[in-house]
């Protein structure tokens, strides 16, 4: 407003100037106006990103305790199977040592007699 009322060929009139003073209060007006709106949409998107992330949470806490007793399940049978796998592991430790004990009991018994011979002839 300055510039073209202090420009020597330019006299704006004070209608002009009183329109251009309007035009400038409306824009200013329109702009703080914008500035608010935009603001209150900022805060309306924010509120509606943590209610998102809200319900996002909410889901994936429900997933979670519908898919706890399939995994306790899970858990469980992979559980028992570790038990018969060391069952199975003791039982063939067990036939094996009992074999192995057979074997020692044949070969006592087959000594034996040759133990208690070799104990008479050491006293005679």
């Amino acid at each position: 407003v300055l510039r073209l009322t202090s420009h020597l060929l330019l006299h704006p009139s004070p209608a002009q100037l009183a329109t251009q003073a309007e035009t400038i209060a409306d824009l200013t007006f329109q702009r703080n106006m914008l500035l608010v709106e935009r603001a209150e949409d900022h805060a309306r998107f924010k509120a509606e990103r943590d209610c998102w992330s809200r319900s996002a949470d909410v889901l994936l806490a429900k997933a979670r305790v519908a898919q706890e007793p399939i995994v306790k399940e899970q858990e469980m049978q992979r559980y028992i199977s570790r038990l018969e796998d060391d069952i199975k592991a003791y039982r063939c430790r067990l036939s094996d040592t009992q074999t192995r004990m057979s074997s020692l009991e044949g070969e006592l018994s087959r000594i034996r007699p040759l133990l208690t011979m070799q104990a008479t002839v050491l006293r005679d």
